[in-house]
């Protein structure tokens, strides 16, 4: 080929490579916003999240506005480094425009809002202006929070005891219920069906602070959140301690083959048993409170509660217990419950009425048997050597629901019995006793 052709030729490479980088500067895609359809903004701060990109061109501009009754607010204004020659500078093809919206702080009032996106790129549309986009995001703005009112009057509460609040609260109202310092107790329709009115039943946790604060609360979806004081006084008292010592025998027998069923290795004892009554409880704690959640919102049980017939209490609620093995204590909990004994394999019954929400082996608890009695309240029977209903069984006060064993984390036959408050364990003598029951809860789900 002559000089002329090769010449020929690489002009034309040149003239198409041309052509080809003209067209990639003209390219027409538009970039992309990532953003909430829609935002609910009350009168907390609420960090809003958008991502916005562009791989072709690279992002040029980026502004955020903000339009309510008031006028227009710039909320942010970005520009990204880059040329019209080479499109945008490396890293800012994608970007992450996160920032705290606050009514308050911008003097938005309540009422309907928009907000406004508003990004271009480096190509050469538009008259090198660059491809567009621009995004529209309904804002409701309500910074009021829904009233509440305290119906019930003074209730005296004992720490690790029981007691029961009636309110009302606002239609609007997405969450209710008692706050006992970090402790929340949900509330639920009251049984009388007056509207709006609600009923919470709550406890004051065993290691709450003192003189703990007790409050109805309750929030909007907007997140408004409004508390009142509820009138209960704490009854202070003490909870009894003691030592159990560990032998090589138990350890060997009930707690390396719980530690072996749970995956949980170690290298002595004392750390098998460690891993069992701290590791494997929690693990049995965590799968107790998922059953716990979407229970009645009706009570199912009438009256006060059953204790074991027969039985005899071999221990106190929320005994504090260090374990002990070979003269040095290894580990401790604290026993939210009751070991009860009778004969062994003997019949076990239901406390009162409700709906078996778990029937299983659980660990530590062994076979175990909880009973959801609606408002928040349940009852579990651990140790039992076996089940005789299961998950989703109505059962009346009452009717068998297993045997009492050894199963589980136990020296011994006998039932461990419980009581929960939403998430929390409470005293069982309390709900054993026709007259606190009638006085603290029955009165206050009747009227």
């Amino acid at each position: 080929m002559t000089v002329r052709g090769l010449f020929g030729l690489a002009m034309v490479g040149v003239i198409g490579a041309g052509a080809f980088w003209v067209w990639q500067r003209f390219e027409g895609q538009p970039p992309q916003i990532e953003a909430p359809q829609s935002i609910l903004l009350g009168a907390e701060p609420q960090t809003i999240k958008i991502r916005i990109a562009d791989e072709d061109s690279g992002l040029r501009l980026a502004s955020v506005r903000l339009l309510d009754q008031t006028g227009s607010k710039t909320l942010l204004e970005n520009t990204y480094p880059g040329s019209l020659s080479q499109g945008g500078a490396p890293g800012t093809r994608v970007q992450s425009l996160d920032w705290v919206l606050d009514a308050e702080q911008l003097g938005v009032p309540d009422g309907q809002a928009t907000l406004v996106i508003d990004t271009r790129d480096w190509s050469w549309r538009d008259g090198f202006s660059g491809n567009r986009t621009e995004r529209s995001i309904p804002v409701t703005v309500d910074t009021q929070p829904p009233s509440v009112r305290v119906v019930s009057g003074l209730t005296y509460v004992y720490r690790g005891g029981s007691g029961a609040a009636v309110y009302e609260v606002d239609p609007e109202s997405q969450r209710d219920g008692v706050q006992v310092g970090e402790a929340f107790f949900p509330g639920y329709p009251h049984p009388a069906g007056a509207t709006n009115r609600r009923i919470a039943l709550f406890s004051i946790p065993v290691d709450a602070q003192p003189k703990v604060p007790v409050q109805v609360v309750a929030a909007d979806a907007a997140r408004n959140q409004k508390s009142v004081r509820f009138p209960a006084r704490v009854l202070e008292r003490v909870f009894r301690k003691s030592e159990l010592p560990l032998s090589d025998a138990f350890i060997d027998q009930v707690a390396v083959p719980l530690a072996e069923g749970a995956d949980l290795s170690a290298s002595d004892p004392a750390e098998t048993f460690q891993a069992v009554n701290e590791t494997l409880r929690a693990r049995n704690e965590a799968t107790i409170q998922e059953r716990l959640e979407g229970g009645s919102e009706q009570p199912l049980w009438t009256g006060a509660f059953q204790q074991w017939p027969g039985s005899q209490v071999m221990s106190r609620f929320a005994e504090h217990r260090t374990y002990v093995y070979r003269g040095e204590p290894i580990s401790e909990a604290r026993h939210y419950g009751f070991d009860l004994a009778a004969t062994a394999h003997a019949p076990v019954t239901a406390a009162g009425a409700g709906r078996v929400i778990l029937a299983e082996d659980l660990g530590l608890y062994g076979n175990c048997v909880i009973i959801d009695h609606g408002l928040g309240l349940a009852s579990l029977y651990g140790h039992l050597s076996a089940l005789d209903v299961a998950v989703g069984d109505d059962v009346v006060q009452g009717q068998p629901i297993g045997n009492s064993g050894d199963t589980g984390l136990a020296a011994g036959d006998h039932l461990h019995f419980a009581f929960i408050v939403g998430e929390r364990y409470v005293d069982p003598l309390e709900w054993w006793d026709p007259k606190w029951v009638r006085s603290h809860i029955g009165v206050r789900l009747e009227r």
